[in-house]
């Protein structure tokens, strides 16, 4: 056990230097508005199946989207999961094309029961992400020529959540999430003379610092029925709540000719303390299939962003549904004889609207998923893989076609407390 514990310290501090608090630099237009593009949410191993999580609970997996799945872990063990995550965007729109990538933290999981039937978990993820470039040029008139255009953000908000699940009674699970949401985001906006340099440029700069607390709170049914196969349906509902709100904004000039373009002249500055108020949300869904074999399930989530406020940031919010629908299969798992029988194959789909309008539409996002688990020898530890290929706008309108995948692989260390070997 102590082998595997500094094993975990030593890829943990490995991620805490390689930037846990960073943000992923994957840039998309559709990040310019409100707080940015929501990252994909949930384990590597859920992820693959499309994103569904409210049926979903086993002693392997720290399953935060249904916290009353926590009541799952198993008595003497202790689990941390911890994953990075490599993305490629692709544009097209307009007749150009544009591309770019990053490679970054993904989550950071632990789980540990308290007694039969009640587990922790604690974890810190990304949130949102705030990166986009865009540049284009605009007509200008007869005596300033065109101006060229370039939009800049960077940046996100993370979350720390800690929470923990019970088993009250045999067929019923009830938990509950608290989480502190986090982080930054800044924007650049440079109006520039291309065609002459007398024209002094202009800069409008701005930052929206957010933090505040919500919480989560969710119950599953465990329906056991015949030849070992199980039903299982949860519900996890997340109330509204603000979150205090820092903006700072500044508007500032700079000439071509200068040889230092940080050299600024600053002609406005403003700083307003204010709230943002994030909406409320429902996702439910059922699991069913036969234990250490088949995994099937279907989610559906309905966030009400309309209700949403973010001051110092542009957008028309509108309710958004997403839903998730995915499988996982195991050959053999106990097998002794064939590794490939061992390993957990998963496929899944989604279906999601954008919490923003684009142009008065709200754009639709459609993906597909497929990953692995891959397990270690000698230990009830695994290697999760995910791949996840979406699509959201159309290249031929005014919103640009956008495809992304995703690939990402995590590290589930799976180790028993209190317990003494007697052999090794």
């Amino acid at each position: 056990m102590y082998k595997n514990i500094r094993v975990s310290l030593i890829c943990l501090l490995a991620l805490l230097t390689s930037g846990v608090a960073g943000q992923k630099n994957v840039h998309s237009p559709f990040a310019r508005y409100g707080i940015g593009n929501i990252e994909q949410p949930g384990t590597f191993r859920t992820r693959a199946m499309g994103g569904i999580s409210s049926g979903i609970r086993d002693n392997l997996t720290l399953n935060f989207l249904t916290p009353a799945s926590y009541s799952s872990i198993d008595t003497t063990s202790f689990i941390l999961d911890f994953g990075i995550d490599y993305g490629v965007v692709k544009l097209k729109g307009d007749g150009l094309k544009y591309t770019s990538q990053d490679l970054t933290f993904s989550h950071l999981m632990m789980g540990f029961p308290i007694m039969k039937g009640w587990g922790v978990t604690a974890a810190i993820l990304p949130f949102t992400n705030g990166a986009y470039d865009i540049s284009f040029e605009a007509p200008g008139s007869d005596v300033t020529g065109t101006i060229a255009e370039h939009h800049i953000g960077s940046g996100g908000y993370q979350r720390v959540l800690i929470g923990t699940g019970i088993r009250p009674i045999p067929l019923v699970s009830v938990g509950v999430n608290a989480f502190y949401v986090f982080g930054e985001i800044t924007r650049y906006n440079d109006f520039v003379f291309t065609g002459d340099n007398n024209y002094f440029n202009t800069r409008k700069q701005g930052s929206s610092a957010l933090k505040g607390v919500g919480f989560d709170a969710s119950v599953q049914f465990m329906v056991p029925l015949s030849g070992n196969r199980f039903f299982n349906a949860g519900l996890t509902y997340t109330p509204g709540y603000n979150l205090k709100t820092g903006n700072e904004d500044f508007i500032l000039r700079y000439s071509n000719i200068q040889t230092n373009i940080l050299a600024l002249d600053t002609l406005s500055s403003s700083s307003l303390s204010t709230t943002s108020r994030m909406p409320q949300s429902i996702r439910a869904g059922i699991s069913l299939g036969k234990t250490d074999k088949l995994t099937a399930g279907f989610d559906l989530v309905y966030t009400n962003w309309s209700e949403a406020s973010f001051p110092g940031t542009i957008g028309t919010y509108t309710d958004a549904l997403s839903l998730h629908a995915g499988a996982e299969y195991i050959p053999e798992k106990y097998s002794n004889y064939n590794f490939l029988n061992r390993m957990e194959y998963r496929i899944g789909c989604r279906y999601g609207e954008s919490y923003t309008l684009f142009g008065g539409d709200n754009v639709k996002e459609y993906g597909i998923t497929f990953g692995t688990g891959i397990p270690m020898r000698r230990s009830r530890s695994r290697i999760s893989l995910v791949v996840d290929l979406s699509t959201r706008g159309k290249s031929d309108s005014e919103i640009p076609g956008e495809t992304r995948i995703s690939v990402g692989a995590s590290l589930n260390l799976y180790d028993y407390w209190f317990i003494k070997r007697q052999y090794d």
